[in-house]
């Protein structure tokens, strides 16, 4: 068990700071854009630099299972986050923490 999520925080960190660094290369210069998707029974999200894709998610991230988000309003909020933390330079991701705190329920 602990070597599954010791790969997966791998997995996830290398993901994190791949995005990261698109990011950086591209602040400054380029457009960001949110888009809200439906996502099997609820929502998700996409953060797109020049109408690329860096960030699909369709689930709620820091959430066991794969749990969309109940509505496109809680996707938006936290896609919003995201952007935010990309634009202030900070590592692309959101706790379970910050998601209750924003009010998403997850």
């Amino acid at each position: 068990m602990t070597r599954t999520i010791n790969k997966y925080f791998v997995l996830a960190l290398l993901s994190s700071l791949a995005v990261l660094f698109i990011v950086v290369f591209f602040t400054g210069r380029d457009d960001l854009r949110l888009n809200t998707f439906r996502s099997g029974n609820g929502w998700g999200y996409s953060v797109s630099v020049n109408d690329k894709v860096i960030i699909m998610q369709p689930i709620i991230p820091a959430v066991e299972g794969k749990k969309p988000f109940a509505t496109r309003k809680d996707a938006r909020k936290a896609g919003k986050m995201m952007i935010e933390k990309m634009m202030e330079g900070h590592e692309p991701s959101l706790s379970l923490d910050e998601l209750r705190m924003a009010g998403i329920e997850a």
